[in-house]
């Protein structure tokens, strides 16, 4: 049965000489894998990109397996940026969706929340990476595991400002506690900038101009939540685009 779909298409691969794969993020089916037959001898102006949203036609497979391609038209382009940082922030953002497995009821959330994320990032012209920050923390907490940045793990007490990080504890700990840890190889001291950052990460798109950053300190905020994800949800969250934004900064 063909089937009309909302989706952003978040990847492509080759399938064959003539045919590609498809991976799209649906609002009706969440992530879906569509086979393309043909599509790479079409013209130039009916090939797809990756970050766009379409109207997405297809036949929806009879059991588990690849839906199959029918047409697609753009609704909305998320393929330009101001500049390659930011656009690489927008496809580690749908790399990161793309590693979920979302409930059904879910999926309108998560969809309204990566499209507001992609518009987000168009006028973001630097530090695109303290909004991919954002996004992860908010779909870490729609994804069932709480929100690392909530509360202290030793006393339980609201976190005034994430100190460090201790993985024994899988969360943050206050500055209050922190004095009280003896320091070993579970406990991820925090430098100022990081604990600054994530205590402003709620409203970090009002501080983007005034947060200077470095590769140390973007390796320890991203250190600190692939461990909170590895914790809670046991897996290794691995995304070969954060490695890439990592690069954007100076050692």
């Amino acid at each position: 049965m063909k089937t009309k779909l909302q989706a952003i298409l978040i990847k492509q691969s080759q399938y064959s000489e003539s045919s590609l794969i498809l991976q799209f993020f649906s609002l009706q089916q969440g992530t879906i894998s569509v086979i393309a037959k043909g599509i790479r001898k079409k013209s130039e102006k009916q090939q797809l990109l990756p970050l766009c949203e379409y109207e997405l036609l297809a036949y929806e497979p009879k059991e588990q397996g690849l839906w199959l391609f029918s047409e697609a038209n753009i609704i909305r382009n998320f393929s330009v940026y101001p500049g390659s940082a930011t656009w690489a922030a927008a496809e580690t953002g749908l790399e990161l969706i793309s590693h979920l497995i979302i409930p059904q009821e879910d999926i309108a959330t998560i969809y309204n929340l990566t499209i507001a994320y992609l518009e987000y990032l168009k006028k973001v012209k630097s530090n695109a990476i303290l909004i991919f920050w954002r996004f992860l923390n908010r779909i870490t907490i729609l994804s069932g595991i709480g929100n690392p940045l909530s509360n202290c793990c030793i006393c339980n007490n609201a976190l005034s400002l994430p100190s460090a990080y201790l993985k024994s504890k899988g969360g943050f700990v206050c500055e209050n506690c922190l004095p009280e840890i003896y320091p070993n190889d579970t406990l991820l001291i925090l430098s100022p900038p990081a604990r600054k950052i994530l205590l402003l990460l709620p409203e970090i798109g009002n501080h983007l101009e005034e947060i200077t950053l470095d590769r140390a300190v973007v390796n320890e905020i991203n250190t600190a939540f692939a461990l909170y994800w590895q914790t809670h949800h046991k897996q290794t969250l691995h995304l070969k685009g954060l490695s890439v934004l990592t690069q954007f900064y100076n050692a």
